[in-house]
């Protein structure tokens, strides 16, 4: 019984389906879409505000660097663009 939970539990970690279980800003727009579906992959997406703009781009390049290691591919350079633009549109503001 506990392989089997720890089998199912591994396959939830890195499924294709969305996980986004609290609220986000802007949760009707495109770019949020398109945040959630390809930050979810294996763990929930953060919140905009965990980091500021400037932290923003050298953790997205980290995530980039795992979901390829993963064998995940890469997120496509346009899908790219609306998620770095959508965290740093609601990102912490410096020195908050």
């Amino acid at each position: 019984m506990r392989a089997l939970w720890l089998v199912l539990l591994g396959l939830a970690a890195c499924s294709n389906a969305p996980v986004v279980t609290e609220s986000y800003p802007d949760m009707q727009t495109q770019e949020f879409h398109v945040y959630a579906e390809n930050c979810s992959v294996c763990h929930a997406p953060p919140q905009p505000t965990a980091h500021t703009a400037g932290e923003w781009p050298a953790v997205i390049a980290r995530m980039q660097n795992k979901r390829i290691q993963r064998g995940l591919g890469p997120i496509m350079s346009g899908d790219m663009v609306k998620v770095r633009d959508y965290l740093i549109l609601h990102a912490k503001k410096e020195g908050a």
